[in-house]
C-alpha cells in the first residue's frame, strides 16, 4: 500500500516522464524515417509530368538495355562510348514513354492481350522483332518466325533443370524487355495514326502540292554573301537584340543546364629518367638474349608478347625487322633500339625459303574422357584415317561425321595461325605431302588433317623480338601530381585561373560551354567527372584537379545556368548576328535597286561576283547543290516568269538575283490516293517528331541526372 501511493504522489511526474520518452520514440522514429523521406525527395533522377523517376529505378533500366545490347551485339562489355548512348537513349525513351502513356490513358488507347499476341504470332510480325539480329536469317537479311518460335520455345521451357536455369532466366529477361519496346512502338503508332488523321489533306491541297512537285527549273543566279558586307556597316543596338529575345523566348528553352568551365590538360607521359632505367634494362636483356640457346624465357622475362617458334613471312614483319632480317646472319643481334616509347632488340634465329600459307582440312576427334577408352578411339581414328588413306574423299568422311563441317575445309592458314595448335601441327602442315592424311594427337583431341594445296616459296625469317614500352614511372606521376596540387593550392588561383596556368606553360581552353549531361568533355575519355562537379558545383570560380588514366585535368567554374529559358547573356551573339545578316541584305537589296541593273551580268558586275547555274530545283528541294537550304530559290523555281530577272532578294546566305533559264513538267500521272496518303505519311512523320516536344512542353520534364552521374 505504501509502494501505491508512493506512485499515487508522484503520478504526474510520471506521466510526465513517460510523456516524454514517448515522444522522444515518436520524435526519434519520425526524424529517422523523416531521413529517408529526405532523401526519397531528393532521389530524382528526373520528373516527367510529376511523374518522379529514381535513380534506382534509371539505373535498372540501363542495365536492361546494356544486358540487351550485349545479347544483340555478342559483346560481353561495352565501351565508354556505347555506355553513354544507352544512358541518354534509356532516358529518352523512358520520358517518351510516361508522356505517350498519359496522353493514350486519357484518349482510352490500350494494346490488348489478343493484339500483341498477333504482334508476336499473327501475320503481321511487329517491326520490332524484325529488326532484332537474332530473329533475322543471316543468308536472307529477313525475318526468320521459326528463330523466334525456338526463342520462344527457350523462354517457356517448364521446370528447367539447373543447367538450363541460367540461360531461361536470361532469355525470359530479355523477352520480357522486347515485349516492353513492342507495346511501346505499337501504342506510338496508334497515337500518331491518331494525331495524323486529324490533320486533313484536302483535293485542291493534294492536288496543288503534286503540281509543285513536278515542276522544276534550272536557275541562273547572281548571290551577294552577307561575309563580304563589313559588320562596321550595319547597326544594330542592344534594345534590338532585347526585343528579338522577348519575342522568340520559346526558342532559348533547355531541358538541362548548362556548364561554363575552363581547363587544361596534363599528360602523365615518361620523364627522360624512366627512358634511362628502360634502356639500361634493355641492355641486360640483350646480353642474356644474346647468349641463350632458348629465345623464350628470356622474352617472355622482358617483353609483353611472348616468343613464337614460328617463320614468318616478310609482309608480317616491321620495316625495321625486315631490314635487319634481310641482311642479318644466323644468332645476329640488333639493338636496342628507341622507336617511339619503345626499346626494342632483336635476334634472327633461323631463316627459310617455304610457303607462305596452306589450305588445310582437318577433324578433331575428343580424346578418351575414361580409364578404358583409349583403345576405343584409337581404333575410331585409325577406321577413319584408313577409309581416307584409302580413296575415299575427305571432305565425304568429314561430312558423314559432321554435316555442318563443310567438309573439314578450314580455309588457307599461315604458320602463325596454327602455333596455337602444337609445333608437331605446323611440321605436318608445311612439310606433310598434299593429299596424304596425317594423324596427331594434341592435348584432349586427336587430329587428322589433310594439305590440299601451299602458295608458292617465299623468303621468311624465325625472330625473337623483345618489345619493352617506356612508361611513366610512380616517381614521374607523382612528381607530376604535385606540380599540379601546388597549381591548385596557390593563392587567388580561382581569380587567376588563366594568367598563372599561362605562365606555368599550360595551355587553357577558356570559357567552354557543355551540357551538365554531356559525357564527355572535348572527347577526353573517362572525362564525365569534370561535368558532373562543375554542374554540382556552388561556388564560381573552384578549382579542381582530376585525374584521370594517364591524363590529368585541372578545371574551373565559370558559370552554371540552370535549365529553363537561356539568359539573354548566353544568345546575345547569335541574336546580333542574325540581325547583323537581316540588316546587310537590307542594305545590299537597297543599294542593288538604286542601281536599276537588268541583267544578272550587270548585277555580277556590281557586285564584283558571277554568275553561277543549278539545276532540277522545284518548290520542294531541300537541300540546293552548293547553297543548301534556300527557300527563296525553291520559289523561284516554281512561280518566276521564264528569263527575267527576279531580285534583289533575300536569302540565308546572301541576297540573289535569278532567273530561271528552263522549266520542265513531270510526265508522272495524278493519283489523288496515293498523294494524299504521301501527304499523311509525311505529316505522320513531322507529328511523331514533334508532338513529344510539345508534350515535354506542356506536361513538363524536370532533368536531374548531372547531380546524380
Amino acid at each position: 500500500m505504501a509502494t501505491l501511493q508512493k506512485i499515487r504522489d508522484k503520478g504526474t511526474l510520471l506521466v510526465i516522464v513517460i510523456g516524454v520518452a514517448l515522444l522522444a520514440f515518436v520524435l526519434g522514429d519520425l526524424l529517422t524515417s523523416g531521413r529517408t523521406l529526405f532523401g526519397r525527395a531528393q532521389d530524382k533522377a528526373f520528373v516527367v509530368n510529376g511523374e518522379v523517376i529514381s535513380t534506382h529505378e534509371f539505373a535498372d533500366k540501363i542495365t536492361q538495355f546494356e544486358e540487351f545490347q550485349k545479347m544483340v551485339s555478342g559483346q560481353s562489355s561495352l565501351d565508354e562510348n556505347m555506355t553513354a548512348q544507352i544512358r541518354e537513349a534509356v532516358y529518352q525513351q523512358m520520358i517518351r514513354g510516361r508522356l505517350l502513356n498519359h496522353q493514350t490513358a486519357k484518349l482510352g488507347i490500350t494494346i490488348s492481350k489478343a493484339e500483341l499476341n498477333d504482334l508476336v504470332h499473327g501475320q503481321f510480325i511487329s517491326p520490332v522483332l524484325q529488326q532484332l539480329p537474332f530473329f533475322v536469317d543471316p543468308q536472307s537479311g529477313r525475318f526468320d518466325r521459326a528463330a523466334l518460335m525456338e526463342f520462344l520455345t527457350i523462354v517457356n521451357t517448364p521446370n528447367p533443370n539447373p543447367q538450363e536455369q541460367a540461360v531461361v532466366s536470361q532469355y525470359k529477361t530479355m523477352w520480357l524487355f522486347i515485349e516492353e519496346m513492342i507495346k511501346t512502338q505499337r501504342l506510338e503508332e496508334k497515337y500518331i495514326s491518331l494525331l495524323s488523321n486529324a490533320v486533313i489533306v484536302n483535293d485542291m491541297e493534294a492536288k496543288n502540292a503534286f503540281n509543285l512537285s513536278q515542276r522544276s527549273a534550272d536557275i541562273a543566279y547572281v548571290m551577294q554573301s552577307y561575309f563580304t558586307v563589313p559588320d562596321s556597316t550595319v547597326t544594330v543596338t542592344d534594345e534590338e537584340v532585347k526585343a528579338f529575345y522577348n519575342k522568340h523566348k520559346g526558342s532559348f528553352k533547355m531541358e538541362s543546364p548548362l556548364v561554363k568551365l575552363s581547363y587544361f590538360t596534363k599528360a602523365i607521359t615518361p620523364s627522360e629518367e624512366d627512358y634511362a632505367e628502360v634502356e639500361k634494362e634493355s641492355r641486360k636483356a640483350f646480353d642474356e638474349l644474346s647468349n641463350a640457346v632458348n629465345p623464350a624465357p628470356i622474352v617472355a622475362d622482358y617483353s609483353q608478347t611472348p616468343y613464337r617458334d614460328v617463320f614468318l613471312g616478310e609482309y608480317l614483319l616491321t620495316p625495321t625487322q625486315l631490314e635487319f632480317a634481310r641482311t642479318a646472319s644466323i644468332n645476329d643481334m640488333h639493338g636496342p633500339s628507341r622507336e617511339g616509347d619503345a626499346f626494342h632488340i632483336y635476334k634472327l634465329i633461323d631463316k627459310t625459303v617455304a610457303p607462305d600459307s596452306v589450305h588445310i582440312r582437318m577433324m578433331a576427334i575428343p580424346d578418351a574422357s575414361m580409364v578404358g577408352q583409349d583403345s576405343i578411339v584409337t581404333h575410331f581414328v585409325d577406321s577413319i584415317y584408313g577409309a581416307i588413306a584409302n580413296g575415299t574423299p575427305f571432305a565425304q568422311v568429314a561430312n558423314s561425321l559432321n554435316p555442318n563441317s563443310n567438309g573439314g575445309d578450314m580455309g588457307w592458314a599461315r604458320e602463325i595461325d596454327l602455333v596455337s595448335l602444337g609445333p608437331d601441327l605446323v611440321n605436318a602442315a608445311f612439310n606433310a605431302p598434299l593429299g596424304r592424311p596425317v594423324k596427331l594427337s594434341v592435348p584432349g583431341q586427336r587430329l587428322i588433317l589433310q594439305i590440299e594445296e601451299r602458295t608458292r616459296p617465299v623468303n621468311k625469317y624465325k625472330l625473337a623480338i623483345i618489345d619493352m614500352p617506356v612508361l611513366p614511372s610512380e616517381k614521374t606521376s607523382n612528381n607530376i601530381d604535385n606540380e599540379l596540387n601546388q597549381f591548385v593550392s596557390t593563392p587567388d588561383v580561382e581569380k587567376k585561373f588563366n594568367e598563372l596556368a599561362s605562365e606555368k606553360g599550360y595551355m587553357v581552353m577558356p570559357n567552354i560551354t557543355v551540357s551538365a549531361n554531356d559525357f564527355t568533355l572535348a572527347q577526353i575519355p573517362s572525362s564525365r567527372q569534370v561535368i558532373s562537379w562543375a554542374a554540382n558545383e556552388k561556388k564560381t570560380g573552384s578549382v579542381k584537379k582530376f585525374d584521370l588514366t594517364n591524363l590529368r585535368v585541372i578545371a574551373r567554374v565559370e558559370k552554371v545556368i540552370p535549365s529553363g529559358t537561356t539568359p539573354l547573356s548566353e544568345v546575345s551573339s547569335g541574336i546580333r548576328s542574325q540581325l547583323v545578316n537581316e540588316k546587310k541584305a537590307e542594305k545590299i537589296i537597297n543599294d542593288l535597286k538604286a542601281q536599276n541593273l537588268t541583267s544578272l551580268e550587270a548585277y555580277a558586275t556590281a557586285i564584283n561576283s558571277k554568275t553561277d547555274t543549278v539545276r532540277f530545283v522545284n518548290f520542294n528541294t531541300q537541300n540546293i547543290t552548293g547553297l543548301g537550304f534556300e527557300p527563296i530559290l525553291n520559289a523561284v523555281s516554281t512561280f518566276a516568269p521564264m528569263n527575267k530577272v527576279v531580285g534583289p532578294a533575300k536569302g540565308n546566305m546572301g541576297v540573289y538575283v535569278a532567273t530561271v533559264t528552263d522549266r520542265s513538267e513531270g510526265e508522272d500521272e495524278y493519283d489523288a490516293k496515293e498523294q494524299k496518303n504521301r501527304m499523311l505519311n509525311s505529316n505522320a512523320y513531322r507529328l511523331q517528331m514533334q508532338s513529344i516536344e510539345v508534350l515535354k512542353d506542356k506536361l513538363g520534364v524536370e532533368d536531374n541526372r548531372s547531380r546524380f552521374y
